[in-house]
């Protein structure tokens, strides 16, 4: 039997991930940058790797402004869209 596979480690399906943090700051693969800088290199990522997908995660306490423009600058580098990175809700029950 003969079976093909594709490569795990397709280098055009690398995910970019932007964390905006409680004070709105942006950060790439953990290196703080400015909007500008962010804005800069994910447009250059993407001009290389188009398909690369973009996600945003948002600090619980960052501001729904603060994600959102992130979003939109993220768009704005051309990334044809932009997922938001979600955690599941703590099972533990509160208060008791």
């Amino acid at each position: 039997p003969q079976a093909s596979a594709s490569p795990v480690d397709d280098p055009d399906r690398e995910t970019l991930v932007v964390t905006v943090d409680r004070k709105g700051k942006l950060f790439l693969d953990d290196h703080e940058m400015t909007a500008a800088a962010l804005q800069s290199k994910v447009a250059a990522i993407l001009r290389v790797r188009p398909k690369t997908p973009v996600l945003v995660r948002g600090d619980r306490q960052a501001s729904y402004n603060d994600v959102m423009q992130a979003m939109v600058l993220l768009q704005a580098a051309g990334a044809p869209s932009v997922g938001l990175v979600t955690q599941s809700a703590d099972p533990r029950p509160r208060g008791r």
